[in-house]
């Protein structure tokens, strides 16, 4: 067995009320049977439904969906909201990389709809949008675009059959009657908003240097065969200390080329990087000379402008990246998107990753972050209003997505916290917010918790609190109930590598087999988990009793047993284990 000590992956926590014959299992929509069903269904066969169901969670984990009303689409886990004014058919978004307020989001016609083309703009973060579709066809199949560096109410859209502008000022766009190809990546100079760069599937590139009145092919130094097909750019990227540095991402290989004279001519990159085609490529926004590439092969980064590569082979498994985002005021934190919607996050700077809420599928071309960073209504519609935390904007399903970010590091003591009737902790230097408090006292208090170690602040899209050994989270959509505060599940966070059930055995007063998860608890430990709330508080269990340094111990879905030996046959035989401070030790939250 092996317990996870240098990557942390998340898993949501969501038990569901005992009145549900099928909970959901791992918060991924795939029904779990409860226990008093297990009990009635003979042990070998559960044995075999368990295996079944955890088999279909752990297949369709990365792309289930659930639907709303026909043609919407509700958040797969908690945390993504779908922006609900910019419409439906939006399947990219655009925004300059000086600019962390404004994006556009791009939309096209979908067949048998009457949706048609559509371009919104939003210049706080996408709390609020402005249409700009005047002078665009109706019918115009939009791939991509760009924003002006000087003006940013001044951008190009490209589509399928055409190109056009957005004068700043203006509120038509206008044609540039230019007879190019379909454009599959287009970028201003941020020196010169009268050079851009753009990039064709098939002819090469195009550059121009009037605003986009003219345009010559740029295709020195790129392959091409007998036919005369010339792979253009997919993605392109810009240093931001010297503008005369580009690179590109191309679909075939090598996938990834350089240029140090504005794009005029390009060279093949190889040093480092697998072969084939790549999906996308970027400069990191703060840390300058560090670049992103991704394809089906992985993700590799690059410290020295691009010239030479190294493979990140931290990434979790399955996620086939498709887009790199850094996050503003915080050049260690990356975040890595997946063709099939998954998101992973990596606060020390690839090292370890978290699981984030997974996107809906098909995910746009082009992620955007926008930093939040002044106070908001918690009643606007359409988007999470929480001060001073950075935002996540996506394009997929035909959607703007938002997710409200955990901070890199846990928030500090507020003097209104006390004054809201939060409790103050010394020790610690935290309060045991108000939120929390009552179910903090109700669950097990100090005994079952420890000090509080962060205050209340937002991680995947809920409100929680880290204690020493545990986490507590505010579930609003459950307001009302016993359940509107629960204890996460840092067990299952913390465990990794799941052992292979055992056979059913037959219980007794001094062992307990679970169905459920196929383990068994025993002896001091069942003593200790029949008097402390069971599975109601500490989950079902999911290792059997193991040894860590020189200590038996047993790890549940919300925490993990301790055998002290040196304390046998008293009250103290039997701890909870500090798993919240370990957890925060792994993320840099805690020395």
């Amino acid at each position: 067995m092996i317990l996870g000590r240098d990557r942390v992956t998340t898993r949501p926590s969501s038990p569901a009320p005992v009145s549900q014959p099928f909970p959901v299992l791992f918060g991924h929509g795939v029904p779990f049977p409860n226990r008093d069903l297990l009990r009635r269904t003979p042990p070998r066969i559960a044995a075999i439904l368990i295996a079944t169901l955890s088999l279909i969670a752990l297949l369709t984990s990365s792309w289930r969906l659930a639907l709303a009303t026909p043609g919407q689409f509700a958040s797969p886990l908690p945390g993504w909201q779908r922006i609900s004014a910019t419409g439906e058919g939006i399947t990219t978004l655009i925004t300059p990389p000086s600019t962390t307020g404004l994006v556009a989001a791009l939309g096209s016609p979908m067949p048998e709809t009457d949706l048609r083309t559509s371009v919104k703009r939003s210049v706080d973060g996408g709390h609020t949008w402005q249409a700009l579709d005047r002078g665009l066809p109706l019918d115009l199949r939009l791939v991509t675009g760009t924003v002006a560096p000087t003006d940013t109410r001044s951008m190009i859209v490209s589509g399928v059959g055409g190109l056009f502008r957005l004068d700043a000022g203006a509120s038509t766009w206008e044609p540039i009657r230019v007879p190019l190809p379909t454009i599959t990546a287009i970028r201003y100079d941020q020196a010169d908003p009268n050079h851009l760069i753009a990039g064709t599937e098939l002819h090469g590139n195009f550059i121009t240097r009037d605003g986009g009145s003219t345009w010559i092919p740029s295709s020195l130094g790129l392959p091409h065969d007998r036919y005369g097909t010339i792979p253009g750019a997919i993605s392109l990227a810009q240093l931001q200390s010297d503008s005369a540095v580009w690179l590109m991402a191309t679909a075939v290989a090598p996938g990834v080329f350089r240029s140090v004279n504005g794009g005029s001519s390009w060279k093949p990159v190889t040093t480092g990087l697998a072969p084939g085609g790549a999906t996308s490529v970027s400069f990191h926004s703060e840390a300058d000379g560090t670049a992103f590439v991704t394809s089906d092969r992985g993700m590799a980064l690059s410290t020295d402008r691009g010239q030479t590569w190294t493979p990140v082979t931290s990434l979790p498994p399955g996620i086939s990246p498709v887009a790199v985002v850094t996050e503003p005021a915080s050049p260690q934190t990356w975040m890595v998107v997946g063709a099939r919607g998954s998101v992973v996050r990596s606060t020390n700077q690839g090292e370890s990753w978290v699981e984030l809420p997974s996107l809906p599928r098909p995910v746009g071309p082009v992620f955007a972050l926008s930093p939040s960073t002044t106070q908001r209504a918690t009643t606007s519609p359409g988007i999470a209003r929480i001060e001073g935390v950075p935002v996540l904007l996506a394009a997929a399903a035909g959607g703007v997505w938002s997710l409200a970010l955990p901070p890199t590091t846990p928030a500090t003591a507020s003097r209104s916290e006390l004054a809201s009737g939060g409790r103050y902790i010394q020790a610690t230097e935290h309060n045991i917010s108000a939120r929390f408090a009552s179910a903090y006292d109700r669950l097990g208090g100090f005994e079952r918790f420890g000090f509080p170690r962060s205050e209340a602040f937002v991680d995947q899209g809920l409100l929680v609190q880290w204690f020493q050994r545990g986490r507590l989270e505010y579930r609003p959509d459950l307001q009302g109930s016993p359940y509107e505060v629960q204890i996460s599940l840092l067990g299952d966070l913390l465990l990794t590598d799941r052992p292979v059930p055992s056979d059913p055995i037959e219980s007794t007063s001094e062992r307990r087999y679970y169905p459920e998860t196929g383990m068994t608890v025993e002896n001091a430990f069942l003593r200790y988990f029949d008097a402390r709330g069971g599975v109601d508080a500490l989950g079902y269990p999911i290792t059997p009793e193991v040894s860590e340094a020189d200590r038996p111990v047993q790890y549940f879905q919300r925490a993990r047993l301790e055998y002290l030996r040196e304390f046998a046959g008293t009250a103290r035989e039997v701890q909870l284990g500090l798993i919240g401070d370990e957890i925060l030790r792994q993320r840099g939250w805690l020395e």
